[in-house]
């Protein structure tokens, strides 16, 4: 096409692009009269935007159509280069021109990135553009731009990445500074996408705002990896591996924008991961302040600066941010490469800490640079003995008192500081000498609640200790005197067990801790305390807690920064603490119908109790009663200032993972108590859920593997791990793990539920039956796994077993009082219906679900299957009220809402429509939460289009990943959805195989169902 006659095509673009679809018609018909290839080359412009969709603003397009209307180079513009038509140029550097493109398999939008002309022949351009293409093609992170694949046209190598649409930070920063939440998140992120590449053993070496891009929803994206220095060891690219021996760049020679180079950088040493960090930390500088951390008229003063200049602290130029951004920023512009942060994951916790307290309006302390040394020595003063005999008598009683007890001293705390952060306590229940009942297991609680603060001592788990109980022939439960204690300690591998002991004399009470050794029983610390009353019996108890933690090694800044007063971090109240100690040990026990009565005791005797309220939340989130759970841990998050730090992290995670639904605060906080507490394995198994949402099940594998080695004898851990490796297809090591749990006698309702899809993912049908037999009759288990066997029926085609099943699931779950969870099941088989063309028997199911309960996760079932069904104005009603109720929910507007859009478009016949609703679903739909589901919509609208070769690719995607899908009825149309694909592509003996591959999977089904009919009409005009 010549140069004006994209002029013209770029003008009619550019125009259409304002007007709705019914305008544009007119429009062109009047536009292009009789020049049919004119519409034609605009219409197909238009068309591709709705097809595949981008995330391309109404002025990025313009943008773009004005390149062609002022006739900027486009020798590629219009052409198609293997399966990619070039749209338009987006934009031009010095080491790369960029087109837009649509992939015309996937009917996607991409973005080509081809060398400029002039370096279309230079070995070392054409080096560190492939090495751009290796490097980040070796990395799977949201905050790195995403490289599809490398090609070629006519000996010209291009790059195939994901097309982004918002602004550089460069032009985000635009020389002002930026909110201060902003600059905190911005850099949280940017430094997670580091420890991402940095893990891989690649280093960017051209960190600057220019290379960070801000999506329009406020994403990170780290771009352009031609300078990366790739260390030398192998990593793994997916395909296969290559090895990363940096051969390309000189030694000496400085590469990258010399603004933003480290010290190391700028005099050309060797570098490490390091010298990204000195460049993020001049980032971080410039969205704080608006100005660059080292400038100059010239290069020479630049130089200068970054060897041997700080710039202007960010709070002499910006003075409302907090002074602790300072000291962050300050720390990662060290000269030193060795007083630097040593990792991008020191950075990003520091700043989540300070967005956390912010966030939170909690005053910030100083933010400790480098982990202080938890091992310490102290000095204990000796008091001065009254004045009773004489001079020389003192002074010799005195000095041999002032020896002795020096001796004692330092004796026991030797001894007591041989305990390492590796080491675990075991504690013993307490002797109650005193004939009160409200002491018995209570102060064993509150002692464990004050202990488990430290972020440097680790107590053995209620869980770990049944499960050693079990290993030695005893009761899980059982009482632990301190033979026995001891016993376990030795079993469990643990250092130290502390025996507790509560005495009265008359109207005072004596409390006694004894920290002895597991291995010959010598006591290796003392504490003891009086209360004067029983009300004082806690704060008593506090007192010789911290001492203890003192004695046993943790530092006096860590034993004062985490040492909330158990009254606060618990309750006041002795019978309330009483109460949920009870329900704690029953929870370990016998599960959560056994622990709640007592956590709903507790908070009837005190109404303040966020922990109590915690827990109970917590169970009801187990037992799939979302709305219930929502108001006892919004209760919890009401009453959370004055609970310990580790109870906040709970509390804050549970709150917005399920009150307000924000998956990113959540997550943020569960990687803030990682760091906290680097022994307690809670925060990685919540990171497996948080991290399979988008589907990055690699890192959750890492997060499970590291909850086990913390918790080796935790039946919920084998459970997570487990799940990883299926989510991975790696059945086999999935089997491994539940096979090891099986032999250590560790059960629960995750195990089994995780154990019965296994067995459906191998076939294996005895399998499925015996995990249904063994939940049987057992509460919050046995429902769950008949609704399991139901969805298994309708995977097959068996309706009329799966709505049995499921009848008995509902029953099931009411005879536990768990409305929610019995009307969520309903409204799972009422899609079900839907999807199988049962569309009356659908709509009878969401009355009765809705009638039932009418929650945020019943109401989103239910709304998307009304859309199936076809009742939209309902469905359209629902989905807005839910996106009003729930404006920040991660999961109901980036899943939920645009699903039920979705299908409402599809039902009528809009299938450009359907696609744009359902393009917000990419982030998440190999996540649990949309498993591929949104895949299955995007194939029916292409069936609409009569594209078969999209629609293909999207149910393709579905069968590839059968252990996500799991026994989701989706994965069984799937392969009818390929079959119908094939035809259109008019590939009758593929189409002929997808349907006996489908007819196959039906051959017990239940001959009526509508789509099974439709099926076999189909297939019979093949034959």
């Amino acid at each position: 096409m010549t140069p004006e006659r994209w002029q013209q095509v770029g003008k009619l673009y550019q125009e259409a692009l304002g007007l709705v679809p019914d305008q544009r018609a007119v429009f062109l018909t009047q536009a292009c009269g009789n020049d049919l290839d004119l519409r034609q080359e605009v219409e197909s412009l238009l068309a591709a935007e709705g097809e595949a969709g981008d995330f391309l603003s109404a002025g990025a397009m313009k943008d773009a159509a004005k390149m062609l209307a002022d006739k900027k180079p486009l020798t590629l513009v219009g052409k198609t280069l293997g399966h990619y038509r070039v749209l338009s140029l987006l934009g031009t550097g010095g080491m790369g021109v960029v087109y837009k493109a649509l992939d015309l398999n996937l009917r996607r939008h991409v973005a080509l990135k081809f060398l400029p002309e002039g370096l279309s022949h230079d070995s070392g351009a054409l080096e560190r553009f492939r090495r751009e293409a290796r490097a980040a093609s070796a990395l799977n992170h949201p905050g790195i731009c995403t490289i599809h694949e490398v090609s070629e046209q006519e000996g010209k190598p291009f790059i195939v990445m994901e097309l982004l649409v918002g602004e550089t930070l460069t032009q985000r920063i635009g020389g002002k500074p930026l909110p201060l939440e902003q600059v905190l998140s911005f850099g949280a992120d940017i430094a997670d996408a580091l420890a991402a590449a940095h893990a891989r053993g690649i280093v960017h070496r051209d960190i600057k705002p220019a290379n960070i891009f801000v999506t329009e929803d406020g994403r990170i994206k780290i771009l352009d990896f031609g300078l990366a220095k790739l260390q030398p060891q192998t990593v793994s690219a997916g395909a296969g591996d290559f090895s990363t021996v940096d051969d390309v760049t000189t030694t000496g020679l400085p590469m990258g924008t010399f603004a933003y180079m480290s010290p190391e950088q700028a005099r050309g040493e060797h570098l490490d991961a390091r010298t990204d960090l000195f460049s993020f930390g001049a980032i971080l500088y410039e969205m704080a302040t608006g100005a660059m951390a080292f400038n100059g008229k010239a290069l020479a003063e630049v130089h200068d600066a970054i060897l041997n200049r700080q710039p202007p602290p960010v709070t002499g130029i910006a003075l409302n941010l907090s002074p602790r951004l300072q000291v962050i920023t300050a720390k990662c512009l060290e000269k030193d490469q060795h007083l630097r942060y040593q990792s991008a994951a020191e950075v990003r916790a520091d700043l989540l800490r300070l967005k956390r307290e912010i966030d939170l309006d909690t005053p910030a302390t100083a933010l400790p640079l480098k982990p202080a040394a938890m091992v310490t020595r102290t000095r204990r003063a000796i008091k001065r003995r009254p004045l009773v005999f004489l001079v020389v008598a003192v002074a010799f009683v005195t000095a041999a008192a002032s020896v002795a007890a020096y001796s004692y001293l330092r004796f026991h705390t030797d001894r007591a500081r041989t305990l390492t952060e590796k080491d675990v306590i075991v504690l013993a229940d307490f002797l109650n000498h005193t004939g009160d009942p409200v002491f018995d297991d209570t102060l064993k609680q509150a002692l464990a609640v004050q202990l488990e603060q430290s972020p440097f001592l680790n107590v053995l788990s209620e869980q770990n200790v049944n499960t050693t109980l079990r290993m030695m022939g005893r009761s899980p439960g059982e009482r632990l005197t301190a033979a026995v204690a001891r016993d376990l300690c030795q079993r469990a591998g643990s250092k130290v067990m502390i025996a507790g002991s509560i005495a009265s004399i008359g109207s005072l009470y004596v409390i006694g801790l004894d920290a002895v050794s597991c291995d010959n029983g010598d006591t290796l610390a003392k504490q003891q305390v009086r209360a004067r009353t029983k009300d004082e019996a806690l704060r008593a108890l506090d007192k010789a807690a911290s001492g203890m933690r003192g004695r046993l090694g943790e530092s006096l800044a860590s034993v004062q920064k985490f040492a909330t007063p158990i009254e606060e971090a618990t309750t006041p109240s002795l019978e309330a603490l009483k109460a949920f100690s009870l329900g704690m040990k029953a929870f370990f026990k016998d599960g959560y119908a056994a622990a709640m009565p007592f956590y709903r005791r507790a908070i009837e005797l005190d109404p303040n109790f966020a922990m109590a309220y915690a827990r109970m939340g917590a169970m009801y989130v187990n037992v799939g009663e979302g709305e219930v759970a929502s108001d006892y841990l919004h209760k919890a998050y009401d009453h959370r200032e004055k609970v310990s730090e580790k109870e906040r992290f709970f509390i804050e995670s549970s709150y917005y993972r399920w009150v307000t639904g924000e998956r990113e605060k959540a997550t943020a906080v569960y990687e803030l108590w990682k760091q906290t507490y680097p022994k307690d394995r809670l925060p990685h198994t919540l990171l497996v859920g948080s991290y399979d949402t988008y589907g990055r099940f690699d890192d959750s594998l890492d997060e499970a593997r590291e909850a086990l080695r913390l918790a080796p004898n935790s039946a919920n851990e084998y459970a997570t791990l487990g799940w990883s490796y299926m989510n991975l297809n790696r059945l086999d090591e999935a089997e491994a793990v539940f096979r090891e749990a099986e032999e250590r006698q560790l059960r629960n309702e995750h195990l089994l539920e995780a154990r019965y899809l296994l067995a459906f993912l191998k076939g294996d049908a005895k399998g499925m039956d015996q995990a249904v037999a063994q939940a049987s009759g057992k509460p919050g288990m046995e429902d769950q796994l008949l609704m399991h066997a139901a969805q298994t029926a309708a995977y097959f085609g068996r309706l009329t077993a799966a709505r049995e099943l499921s009848q008995q699931a509902v029953q099931s779950a009411v005879r536990n009082d768990q409305k929610e969870t019995a009307a969520g099941y309903k409204a799972a088989l009422a899609q079900t219906e839907a999807e199988i063309g049962n569309f009356n028997r659908s709509r009878q199911q969401v009355a009765a679900a809705l009638a039932m309960a009418s929650t945020r996760d019943v109401s989103a079932t239910a709304a998307l299957a009304l859309a199936r069904a076809g009742d939209l104005a309902t469905a359209a009603t629902m989905a807005d009220e839910l996106a009003k109720q729930w404006p920040r929910d991660t999961l109901v507007n980036g899943i939920v809402v645009p699903q039920i859009h979705g299908a409402i478009e599809i039902r009528r016949h809009k299938p450009f429509e359907a696609n744009e609703y359902l393009r917000a679903v990419a982030p998440y739909e190999l996540g649990p939460d949309d498993a591929l589901y949104s895949a299955y919509l995007r194939g029916s609208a292409y069936l609409l289009l009569h594209q078969g070769t999209g629609a293909a690719a999207e149910f393709q995607k579905i069968v590839d990943h059968r252990s996500i899908v799991l026994n989701g009825i989706e994965g069984a149309l799937a392969r009818l959805g390929l079959a119908r694909a094939y035809l259109l592509q008019g590939d009758k003996a593929k189409a002929r195989n997808a349907y006996q591959d489908f007819l196959a999977l039906w051959k017990d089904a239940d001959p009526e169902i509508p789509i099974l009919q439709q099926a076999k009409a189909e297939y019979q005009q093949l034959q």
